[in-house]
């Protein structure tokens, strides 16, 4: 079967098989991950069991073999305690009596010039003691440390002289002689089959040397192997040592201990890893049941399935027999709750399809009727229609005439907005033109009336002192006239340039320190006649390519609004005027007073057309919106502002070095 947006290749699979598949998956994955569970925490229990196991008859099998050892250096030293002036033939039956009771395979009296005086040997090997008596021992490797040392010694394996085979043996000094002991192979294989009876794997015993002494379930490879270098890195604790060693190519588990008074080596080994015998059987009890589980599922799990799928079968034949418009037919209930549930759904559903389609016959009666009702409307509502079509061109029309004559009173109001403006800074620059001109006019009236004086003097004579007095008195006259002149004709220029500026929007190049200092300039007669003080901070080497006119209309009108509005009913007051270059190359010009701030509710649209905190008293409240849209159109820049109440205001001018090209039509 295939879903909605499923691609029409896919499988589809019968309901029987998809069960069967997820039991015998959910079974065999549970089993699984049960199965590895105990896989995961019961194999390092074992195998650390086995290491322990290994570690503990290793120590057991150095105890016994020191205790056999011990008991063996006790016979040998009570023999060196009878040797006193003993007749030989009674010597020589003491030393077979000590081969006779086991332990020693062969004992030598070795006497002062290191030959071999008395030799007991087993039963079986009397004849060839008699070949050793005179053997000299001097450089047996036993006999010389026993010599040097002067106490007991046991020897690494070496050849026996009896026989030549492998042994390793006793030498205990006593006087000038030396009596020596080889160790009988029978008496230490005995001691450690005793102890590792229940072994079935490696044990043994190795020298000092790492050459092999005695051992069980040793390969002859592992006999002739010498274990120095597998023994050097083992830790020699008195606890012992656990170390993986390899037995006939195969890894084992490894109980070490060496004994200190021997300084042998004792192995005892166990199969490690997947080897060990105990593990295997985990494996084998994990692997027989997974089989078994996954069987069961297979057997049982179509079984399981059958009675969903015939309840399913059922409840399919009822569906195609509905949509077929067979009503009526009772669905077979099974032994699963939901399906029952389902055919009991799918009876409810066919007794309301069967309701619905009466109704819908009743119902498409009642349509044609409602269509004949609804063509009559539809005539009345298409001439309703058309009424209302005509009202609203005829409303469109007059809106559309009361939008110009709103936009021709808008221009009116931003026109005399500007003209207010430049009448404002008119009068201002005429008062201040006043001061100068006056001081001017007056200088020279002086001047002339001290020439009409010096003319009459002239008349009857003059005198030097007369002549200085009249030369210096015009002096000072035509020195003030002249500087009364030139503060009048810089105040001239800055208006010119001012009004030329403002009244067209010419573009050009210019230093925004000066146009600022002439605004200011112009803006002077305002601000002195106030407490109210302005200060200018701009890099001189700020230059910009816009248009002055603008941009001193939009300064005029900032400055001219702290005026009026941020320092209302204040004793003092500041104004800062900044600029900088942005690190894209556009200018920040900031303007800012510590006056009183933009209401909260007049921030929002501060710049929107007719926004004044003074409706009503001589504010229309254009001035701001005349700067918003000369900055964002004639100047292509942008403006915002910062202002809470009590804190003062802020604005933030954004302009590029380069003006866009086109003006925004006024």
């Amino acid at each position: 079967m295939t879903f909605p947006g499923q691609s029409s290749a896919a499988r589809e699979w019968r309901l029987r098989s998809s069960l069967v598949f997820l039991l015998v998956i959910a079974t065999v994955g549970t089993f699984g991950i049960i199965g590895f569970a105990a896989l995961a925490y019961r194999v390092p229990i074992i195998l650390e069991q086995d290491r322990q196991h290994v570690r503990a008859e290793a120590i057991e099998l150095a105890r016994n073999f020191e205790q056999l050892i011990a008991a063996l250096e006790g016979r040998l030293a009570a023999l060196a305690a009878l040797r006193a002036e003993m007749p030989p033939a009674q010597i020589q039956r003491f030393l077979d009596a000590a081969v006779a009771e086991g332990g020693f395979k062969a004992i030598y009296l070795v006497g002062e010039n290191g030959r071999i005086a008395f030799a007991a040997a087993p039963e079986g090997e009397r004849d060839a003691r008699q070949n050793l008596l005179g053997a000299d021992l001097s450089r047996n490797p036993l006999h010389s440390s026993a010599r040097e040392l002067g106490r007991r010694v046991w020897s690494d394996r070496y050849l026996s002289p009896l026989n030549g085979e492998g042994t390793v043996g006793l030498a205990i000094p006593f006087g000038d002689q030396v009596l020596l002991g080889e160790l009988d192979p029978n008496a230490v294989r005995d001691a450690i089959r005793n102890n590792a009876e229940q072994l079935d794997y490696p044990v043994l015993v190795v020298d000092r040397a790492g050459e092999y002494v005695v051992g069980e379930h040793v390969a002859e490879g592992d006999r002739l192997r010498n274990w120095a270098a597998d023994l050097r890195s083992a830790a020699f604790r008195p606890e012992g040592d656990v170390r993986e060693m390899s037995f006939s190519g195969a890894p084992y588990d490894t109980g070490i201990v060496r004994s200190n008074k021997l300084e042998w080596t004792f192995l005892v080994a166990n199969p490690a890893g997947h080897s060990n015998p105990r593990v295997r059987v985990i494996f084998l009890m994990v692997l027989v049941g997974f089989a078994t589980s996954l069987l069961l599922a297979i057997v049982l799990a179509p079984f399981w399935a059958l009675p969903m799928t015939r309840a399913l079968n059922d409840l399919i034949a009822q569906t195609r027999a509905l949509t077929s418009g067979k009503f009526g037919s009772r669905v077979t209930r099974g032994p699963i709750q939901e399906f029952n549930q389902l055919a009991t759904d799918m009876e409810s559903m066919a007794g309301a399809v069967r309701q619905r389609q009466a109704e819908l016959e009743q119902s498409e009666e009642r349509l044609v009727q409602t269509l004949q009702t609804l063509q009559s409307l539809n005539v009345e509502l298409e001439s309703r229609v058309e009424r209302r079509t005509a009202d609203l061109a005829r409303a469109n029309s007059e809106l559309s005439a009361a939008m110009e004559t709103l936009k021709v009173a808008q221009g009116e109001l931003v026109r005399s907005e500007k003209l207010a403006a430049l009448g404002n800074l008119v009068g201002g620059v005429a008062h201040e033109l006043n001061t100068p001109i006056g001081n001017g006019v007056m200088a020279v009236s002086t001047v002339h009336d001290h020439v009409r004086e010096f003319r009459k003097r002239m008349e009857s004579g003059l005198w030097r002192p007369s002549l200085e007095a009249f030369v210096d008195r015009v002096e000072r006259g035509s020195e003030i006239a002249v500087r009364n002149l030139q503060r009048a004709n810089e105040l001239l220029a800055s208006f010119k340039q001012v009004a030329i500026d403002q009244t067209s929007a010419q573009r050009r190049q210019f230093m925004l320190l000066e146009v600022v200092d002439e605004i200011l300039l112009t803006l002077q007669p305002t601000f002195k006649r106030t407490p109210f003080k302005l200060r200018c901070q701009i890099p001189g080497d700020l230059t910009m390519d816009s248009y002055p006119g603008p941009l001193g209309q939009v300064l005029t009108n900032l400055l001219t609004n702290s005026l009026q509005h941020g320092f209302e009913g204040r004793a003092s007051g500041e104004v800062d005027i900044t600029a900088k270059r942005e690190d894209d190359g556009r200018v920040c010009l900031e303007v800012a007073d510590n006056g009183m701030g933009i209401a909260p509710d007049l921030l929002g649209r501060i710049f929107d057309p007719f926004v004044t905190s003074k409706l009503g008293q001589g504010g229309n409240g254009l001035g701001l919106h005349i700067v918003w849209n000369t900055v964002n159109g004639v100047l292509g820049g942008t403006i915002s502002v910062d202002s809470s109440p009590e804190r003062g205001t802020r604005f933030r001018i954004i302009l590029p070095i380069v003006a866009p090209s086109q003006l925004s039509a006024d």
